[in-house]
């Protein structure tokens, strides 16, 4: 085990062994960490930062962290340092808290060529984020605050974090399961069902995560309609990809995929959340399904569409169709969603698979929070 991964384990076994007991620090300094750990999952760049920042500082303690950047005063190079040892140790301790791209540094906000001081001008959209991470860069720096104190602390209010909402899905896993069953019971409409989702996706979760739960809702449709509609007989749908793999990563053309017995595309689905399906969006699923022999593509969206583009995306429909042969369906996805569920038995048994996709998918990716669990919890209370 080379050094910095050593003081990485020795900082986590300590803090594991620790239960929630913060030692050597003051009420001002935990207010500072508690306040970078609480906003985790939305600062993932920021805890990146900060612990590469602290480690680097126990490994090499005449090093000013601060000076991120080798272009800087005797800088040294803050993103490799993460990319090597940090946020892979995130991913292995804090799944759902590590970068994806590899490292904090590749936010714009944390990027810039300017040293870690009060003044630092990055505009981190959370003020109090940014001024309690700062605050602890400068309170080693300048008031020669011990660095592994701060890191264990870091680490135990983390594991705490882990460990309350693992208790708080144990306790919404049970109360959604009491919901389904009293659902069964009563009488619901398409009609609430739609409204659900609407109000799911249009909530301001402060998070991102939101546009991935339009896609959940549809493909979860789609595993019901796969039991139900003949179109879809000896077809195979395609397991969801991570909402960050590129279609062009992946070789898909879409969100959702549908393939026949050859394996080929057979229908697919875009979906965009927020943004009006513009000429530009038709010409740009074009492109990737061209080469395809896919017979419908949906282009759906949760945004109201811009009546100036209306007849310039119908002429490259009307295009599309002539020149591949594939149709193009541009719709809204609240329309699309009530019209599949008028083709289920139960159009109840929807809220089932739309909770499990929804579980399914926070359990797998890191794109769907817990307050959007939650959420969609409190909107199933109101069907009771």
């Amino acid at each position: 085990m080379n050094y910095v991964r050593a003081i990485l384990e020795n900082a986590y076994e300590r803090a594991e062994s620790s239960g929630t007991t913060y030692s050597g620090i003051s009420e001002v300094q935990r207010e500072w960490v508690e306040t970078i750990t609480a906003n985790a999952e939305s600062q993932k760049a920021v805890l990146a930062v900060l612990i590469t920042s602290l480690v680097k500082k126990i490994e090499t303690p005449m090093q000013d962290v601060r000076y991120h950047k080798k272009g800087l005063p005797n800088g040294y190079s803050g993103r490799g340092f993460d990319t090597l040892h940090v946020t892979p140790f995130i991913g292995e301790k804090f799944r759902r808290l590590a970068m994806k791209g590899g490292s904090g540094w590749l936010t714009r906000s944390l990027e810039q060529a300017h040293p870690y001081t009060l003044k630092y001008p990055g505009k981190i959209r959370n003020t109090s984020v940014k001024k309690a991470f700062l605050h602890i860069l400068n309170d080693i720096e300048e008031n020669r605050a011990d660095p592994e104190r701060y890191l264990h602390a870091i680490f135990t209010s983390l594991i705490d974090l882990v460990e309350r909402s693992k208790i708080n899905l144990d306790l919404l896993e049970r109360t959604n399961a009491g919901f389904a069953q009293t659902l069964q019971s009563n009488a619901v409409t398409i009609e609430d069902i739609v409204n659900l989702l609407k109000y799911h996706f249009s909530f301001n979760y402060s998070i991102a995560g939101a546009s991935r739960l339009p896609v959940l809702a549809v493909y979860s449709a789609y595993e019901m309609l796969f039991r139900a509609n003949d179109r879809y007989k000896d077809k195979t749908l395609s397991p969801l990809k991570s909402h960050t793999t590129s279609d062009i990563k992946s070789g898909g053309i879409g969100d959702i995929e549908v393939l026949d017995e050859k394996r080929d595309f057979f229908e697919a689905v875009e979906i965009k959340h927020n943004i009006p399906i513009s000429p530009t969006l038709v010409q740009d699923a074009y492109d990737k399904f061209a080469p395809t022999s896919v017979c419908r593509y949906y282009l759906l969206t949760t945004a109201e569409p811009d009546v100036e583009d209306v007849d310039k995306v119908n002429q490259i429909v009307r295009y599309i169709r002539t020149q591949h042969g594939c149709e193009v369906i541009v719709n809204g996805i609240l329309p699309s969603l009530k019209y599949y569920l008028r083709l289920l038995s139960d159009p109840k048994l929807f809220l089932d698979n739309y909770m499990g996709n929804l579980q399914l998918d926070f359990d797998q990716n890191t794109d769907i929070k817990e307050v959007h669990l939650r959420y969609w919890r409190d909107l199933l209370g109101t069907l009771l």
